[in-house]
């Protein structure tokens, strides 16, 4: 796989997984007073999409510093 095509993989999936953040941090404010094992699992659902995140977009770094 050459890298623009593996630069725009990865954007796509950054845009996916933003999308999906967003969705839940939505989800979480809006139950966030609600039980609190689902409290709880969102927040680790959010905190691991972060994660993702961060690791996807510094992975874009690397290839547009390498380009």
């Amino acid at each position: 796989m050459d890298k623009e095509a593996k630069l725009l993989r990865l954007e796509e999936e950054l845009k996916r997984y933003e999308k999906k953040l967003k969705e839940m941090e939505r989800n979480w404010a809006a139950t966030k007073g609600g039980s609190r094992y689902g409290d709880e699992y969102l927040e680790v659902q959010c905190k691991v999409y972060r994660d993702m995140i961060s690791q996807v977009s510094s992975e874009i770094l690397k290839l547009k510093k390498g380009a």
